[in-house]
């Protein structure tokens, strides 16, 4: 994915930094500014609620590289977003996901790609995206080093 298209995808005021516990605390608190700012409509949160439940997730990337944090990518269908964006959310705290691969499986989860998506056709492609910036242990180093909103729109955005 070219730099014009990561741009794009990614807005400085869509990234966050959350002292959170718990999953659907997590969800509850970004929803309500997601559709503050308009991009997503209000059943945006039963929605991702439900989705996260029936697919789970939470990616385990220890397969990457030692000490690199498991991330989740929640997402709806197309249906309950009013624009196509990817939200990154570091927390401060893990927290439990089920595991994409294994749903009976915990996973401590650190980061957040959250796919909104008003078009499905794009689906594949940024998800393509953000499996090929995870898996790059350098940018996730980068990640684990940034301590400011900027300084992760900065990461994400090249």
């Amino acid at each position: 994915m070219d730099k014009n298209i990561r741009q794009e995808l990614f807005e400085p005021d869509l990234i966050f930094i959350e002292d959170i516990k718990y999953k659907d605390e997590v969800f509850e608190k970004i929803s309500k500014k997601l559709l503050k700012k308009g991009v997503v409509k209000e059943t945006y949160i039963q929605a991702l609620k439900k989705r996260e439940n029936e697919f789970p997730t939470g990616i385990n990337l220890s397969v990457v590289a030692e000490n690199i944090p498991n991330i989740a990518i929640p997402h709806t269908e197309s249906g309950f977003c009013n624009d196509t964006k990817v939200v990154l959310v570091k927390l401060k705290n893990k927290i439990t996901f089920k595991d994409m691969m294994n749903p009976s499986k915990d996973l401590d989860v650190k980061y957040l790609f959250m796919i909104l998506n008003k078009e499905g056709s794009e689906q594949s492609h940024i998800l393509s995206y953000i499996m090929s910036f995870v898996t790059n242990k350098e940018n996730m180093y980068k990640l684990e080093k940034a301590k400011t909103l900027k300084e992760l729109y900065n990461i994400v955005k090249y």
